[in-house]
Protein backbone atom coordinates (compact mmCIF):
# COMPACT_ATOMS: atom_id res chain seq x y z
CA UNK A 1 0.00 0.00 0.00
CA UNK A 2 1.29 3.47 -0.97
CA UNK A 3 2.34 5.56 1.72
CA UNK A 4 -0.12 8.55 3.34
CA UNK A 5 2.01 11.24 1.23
CA UNK A 6 2.78 9.17 -2.34
CA UNK A 7 -1.02 8.97 -1.96
CA UNK A 8 -1.85 12.03 -1.85
CA UNK A 9 1.12 13.22 -4.58
CA UNK A 10 -0.47 10.48 -6.88
CA UNK A 11 -4.22 11.56 -6.07
CA UNK A 12 -3.02 15.36 -7.18
CA UNK A 13 -1.84 14.84 -9.57
CA UNK A 14 -4.09 12.22 -11.08
CA UNK A 15 -7.16 15.13 -10.12
CA UNK A 16 -4.81 17.77 -11.65
CA UNK A 17 -4.55 16.02 -15.24
CA UNK A 18 -8.51 15.27 -14.66
CA UNK A 19 -10.08 18.04 -13.51
CA UNK A 20 -11.16 19.76 -16.50
CA UNK A 21 -13.22 16.09 -17.77
CA UNK A 22 -16.86 16.73 -16.48
CA UNK A 23 -16.79 13.03 -16.67
CA UNK A 24 -13.99 12.46 -14.33
CA UNK A 25 -15.64 10.70 -11.24
CA UNK A 26 -15.18 8.76 -8.40
CA UNK A 27 -14.44 5.20 -10.43
CA UNK A 28 -12.18 7.14 -12.77
CA UNK A 29 -9.85 8.41 -10.17
CA UNK A 30 -9.54 4.99 -8.43
CA UNK A 31 -8.59 3.41 -11.91
CA UNK A 32 -6.09 6.23 -12.65
CA UNK A 33 -4.69 5.78 -9.30
CA UNK A 34 -4.45 2.10 -8.97
CA UNK A 35 -7.11 1.43 -6.40
CA UNK A 36 -10.35 0.32 -5.97
CA UNK A 37 -13.32 3.04 -5.55
CA UNK A 38 -13.95 1.75 -1.99
CA UNK A 39 -10.35 2.03 -1.07
CA UNK A 40 -10.39 5.50 -2.17
CA UNK A 41 -12.85 6.44 -0.44
CA UNK A 42 -11.55 5.29 2.87
CA UNK A 43 -8.15 6.75 2.70
CA UNK A 44 -9.50 10.32 1.49
CA UNK A 45 -12.29 10.46 4.18
CA UNK A 46 -9.02 9.05 6.81
CA UNK A 47 -6.51 11.71 5.37
CA UNK A 48 -8.38 14.36 4.58
CA UNK A 49 -11.98 13.94 6.02
CA UNK A 50 -13.76 14.51 2.49
CA UNK A 51 -14.90 11.97 0.02
CA UNK A 52 -13.23 11.77 -3.43
CA UNK A 53 -16.29 14.00 -4.87
CA UNK A 54 -16.13 16.53 -2.11
CA UNK A 55 -12.29 17.24 -2.76
CA UNK A 56 -12.93 17.05 -6.78
CA UNK A 57 -15.89 19.36 -6.52
CA UNK A 58 -13.42 21.98 -4.07
CA UNK A 59 -10.48 21.29 -6.13
CA UNK A 60 -12.45 22.75 -9.33
CA UNK A 61 -13.52 24.98 -7.65
CA UNK A 62 -10.36 26.74 -6.28
CA UNK A 63 -9.05 26.49 -10.09
CA UNK A 64 -11.73 28.27 -10.89
CA UNK A 65 -10.93 31.60 -8.87
CA UNK A 66 -8.45 31.89 -11.40
CA UNK A 67 -10.64 31.91 -14.75
CA UNK A 68 -13.22 34.53 -12.71
CA UNK A 69 -10.55 36.65 -11.20
CA UNK A 70 -8.80 36.76 -15.05
CA UNK A 71 -12.65 37.40 -16.42
CA UNK A 72 -13.75 34.47 -17.89
CA UNK A 73 -17.79 35.04 -17.89
CA UNK A 74 -19.40 32.21 -15.25
CA UNK A 75 -20.35 29.69 -17.95
CA UNK A 76 -17.02 29.25 -19.64
CA UNK A 77 -15.22 29.35 -16.11
CA UNK A 78 -17.47 26.50 -14.81
CA UNK A 79 -16.77 24.32 -18.10
CA UNK A 80 -13.58 25.16 -18.00
CA UNK A 81 -12.85 23.45 -14.93
CA UNK A 82 -15.44 20.92 -15.18
CA UNK A 83 -18.59 21.49 -14.24
CA UNK A 84 -21.14 20.66 -16.71
CA UNK A 85 -23.77 22.63 -15.62
CA UNK A 86 -23.56 26.85 -15.26
CA UNK A 87 -26.45 26.21 -12.46
CA UNK A 88 -24.65 23.54 -10.11
CA UNK A 89 -21.10 25.44 -10.67
CA UNK A 90 -23.20 28.52 -9.16
CA UNK A 91 -24.78 26.44 -6.16
CA UNK A 92 -21.66 24.64 -5.16
CA UNK A 93 -19.35 28.21 -5.30
CA UNK A 94 -22.06 29.93 -3.50
CA UNK A 95 -22.11 27.42 -0.68
CA UNK A 96 -17.87 27.64 -1.07
CA UNK A 97 -17.17 31.57 -0.73
CA UNK A 98 -20.55 32.83 0.63
CA UNK A 99 -20.59 34.59 -2.84
CA UNK A 100 -21.81 34.10 -6.50
CA UNK A 101 -19.13 33.62 -9.17
CA UNK A 102 -20.36 37.00 -10.78
CA UNK A 103 -20.68 38.52 -7.80
CA UNK A 104 -17.21 37.37 -6.96
CA UNK A 105 -16.67 39.07 -10.26
CA UNK A 106 -17.91 42.09 -9.46
CA UNK A 107 -16.10 42.26 -6.37
CA UNK A 108 -12.35 42.06 -8.02
CA UNK A 109 -13.01 44.70 -10.61
CA UNK A 110 -14.48 47.15 -8.05
CA UNK A 111 -11.13 46.26 -6.21
CA UNK A 112 -8.87 46.42 -9.20
CA UNK A 113 -10.57 50.19 -9.64
CA UNK A 114 -9.85 51.14 -6.83
CA UNK A 115 -5.76 50.35 -6.76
Amino acid sequence: MKSDQAFADSLIRVVNQNYTNPNFDVVSMAVAMKTSDRQLQRRLKAQIGQSPMQYLRQFRLEKSLRYLRDGVPVGEAAQAVGFSSHAYFTSCFRLRFGVTPSQMQLSQQSATLTE
